[in-house]
């Protein structure tokens, strides 16, 4: 049984027939992440769950923070690279410092191994890592049949001004959007603080598969 085993993990983890995939044009669910950084010497962690809806047709990623007692959410439109942050009944604007919106991001990533994640019974997923000049080096774990987020490790780059490290799950994940209306940007649109990258717990809530 044990060699059995072994020969299966092995046989996954080195097949190179595997073809990397585009995740879904839309798709939402609970994300939870765990981000720790070092910022002027002062290790500092942050727990926040959040509910993300992604839309690739229409260039737009919304997220929920679901962890605090004050709501706050943050639309993030890929077409102007602007980002929204609603928040206690204010809103500000500004402009996103990050990689453009791309669901077919693992075309270019390297291929790692597949696996049951969960146990043999459990998930059937694609391991890759990506190499992204903001975010730094990802692992990333999507389903090896419909191409759907698992889990997702960044790491920041080498000499990175803060330091950090981001272990993200994706659950009760789903393909297509429930209700359209979480991308709508408030009218008047917000205060814009154009020269301000957003600090919030939200802004957390969008990994490389998110975004």
């Amino acid at each position: 049984m044990i060699l059995r085993l072994v020969a299966v993990v092995f046989l996954l983890g080195t097949c190179s027939a595997v073809v990397p995939c585009c995740v879904p044009m839309q798709w939402e669910g609970r994300v939870h992440i765990f981000h720790g950084m070092v910022e002027s010497g002062q290790p500092e962690l942050l727990n926040v769950t959040t509910r993300q809806h992604y839309d690739y047709a229409l260039m737009m990623v919304a997220i929920e923070v679901l962890s605090q007692s004050n709501p706050e959410r943050v639309i993030k439109d890929y077409n102007q690279m602007m980002e929204y942050v609603i928040s206690e009944g204010k809103c500000t604007a500004s402009k996103m410092k990050e990689s453009p919106l791309d669901n077919c991001y693992l075309v270019n990533a390297t291929y790692l191994r597949s696996f049951y994640y969960g146990g043999k019974q459990g998930l059937m997923v694609d391991e890759y890592q990506v190499k992204d000049e903001l975010a730094g080096m990802i692992t990333v774990d999507v389903t090896s049949d419909d191409c759907l987020p698992v889990t997702e490790v960044v790491t920041s780059n080498k000499g990175a001004t803060i330091p950090s490290i981001r272990a993200i799950g994706y659950h009760d994940i789903r393909t297509g959007i429930r209700d359209p209306s979480v991308f709508n940007v408030p009218h008047p649109l917000c205060p814009s603080q154009p020269d301000k990258e957003m600090g919030t717990k939200a802004h957390l809530g969008a990994g490389i598969v998110g975004f």
